[in-house]
């Protein structure tokens, strides 16, 4: 059982997060509710806030910056060098705009 994990509402996402565990929903794309009251759930509007601030594509890292601020084990040291390093050289443009992603993500109370 995972510990993490992502909503999918066609799948069985939620049921096999472990009691203790947290579940990150887009709650501009899903309306449903986790009914479970073992784990803790985190509804973003990613998709939302991606599109207000012109990075529609970068939803998921508007999730990944919410998930590392929330989650204990987890940090943001050295997000911004794991970024450069990931994005390739001809999406350099990339670089600030998922920089951007994350700290949405983070900033979203």
């Amino acid at each position: 059982m995972e510990k993490v994990r992502s909503y999918n509402p066609r799948g069985t996402f939620p049921t096999m997060v472990v009691p203790g565990g947290k579940i990150f929903v887009d709650s501009a794309l899903i309306d449903a509710k986790i009914e479970r009251t073992d784990v803790e759930v985190f509804y973003i509007p990613a998709t939302t806030l991606a599109k207000e601030n012109g990075i529609a594509t970068l939803a998921n890292m508007i999730i990944v910056g919410h998930l590392l601020e929330n989650h204990p084990e987890l940090s943001f040291e050295g997000t911004d060098a794991v970024v450069e390093k990931l994005v390739p050289p001809k999406k350099a443009a990339l670089v600030d705009l998922n920089k951007k992603a994350l700290s949405l993500g983070k900033e979203f109370k």
